[in-house]
C-alpha cells in the first residue's frame, strides 16, 4: 500500500494547435456575446450567457486537465470531470495517438487499461509520470514508453 507517499501531480501536455483552436473558439464566443450586448439584440440576448459559459468552460478544461497520484489512486481531472483509477487495477499503459475524446490536451497520449476500463491521458512529463506510476504500482514493469503487468513465473 502506498498511502504514506505524498501526492504527485502532472499537468496535461497541451498541443499548440489545440490551444489555438480552444482560444479561438473562446474568443469567438466572447466576441459574439459582446456584439449581441452592444447591439442590444433583444430576442437573441438569451444566448449571451450560454456563449460566455461555453468560452469559460473550454478554457477551464484546457488549463485544469491534470493527473495526480494520491495514495494508491491516480486521480484524473479535466475541469468539472473527475476519474479515479486504482493503481492496483492497472494492467497496462501504452503510448497512443488516438484522437477520441479523453481527459488529455494532446494527441501524445498514454492509454491506461484497468479492469474492464480504459482512459487516455497526456502528461506533460511522460517519463516522470511513468516512473512515478511504476514506483507506486509494483505490479507494473516498464517497457519503453509504457508499462504492463508483470507476468507471473510458473512454479
Amino acid at each position: 500500500m502506498t498511502s504514506g507517499l505524498p501526492s504527485e501531480s502532472y499537468p496535461s501536455k497541451r498541443d499548440a494547435w489545440l490551444v489555438v483552436v480552444i482560444w479561438g473558439a473562446a474568443l469567438v464566443d466572447f466576441g459574439v456575446s459582446a456584439w449581441l450586448l452592444l447591439a442590444l439584440a433583444g430576442p437573441t440576448l438569451w444566448i449571451v450567457p450560454i456563449l460566455l459559459v461555453a468560452g469559460v468552460f473550454s478554457l477551464h478544461v484546457l488549463y485544469t486537465t491534470g493527473y495526480t497520484f494520491d495514495g494508491d489512486v491516480l486521480r484524473v481531472r479535466a475541469s468539472l470531470f473527475r476519474w479515479s483509477v486504482p493503481l492496483a487495477e492497472i494492467d497496462a499503459v501504452e503510448p497512443t495517438t488516438n484522437p477520441l475524446s479523453s481527459p488529455a490536451c494532446s494527441l501524445d497520449r498514454l492509454l491506461i487499461r484497468y479492469g474492464e476500463k480504459r482512459i487516455m491521458i497526456s502528461p506533460e512529463d511522460k517519463a516522470g509520470f511513468l516512473h512515478t506510476l511504476s514506483t507506486r504500482a509494483p505490479q507494473l514493469e516498464r517497457h519503453g514508453d509504457g508499462a504492463r503487468r508483470r507476468s507471473v513465473a510458473p512454479a
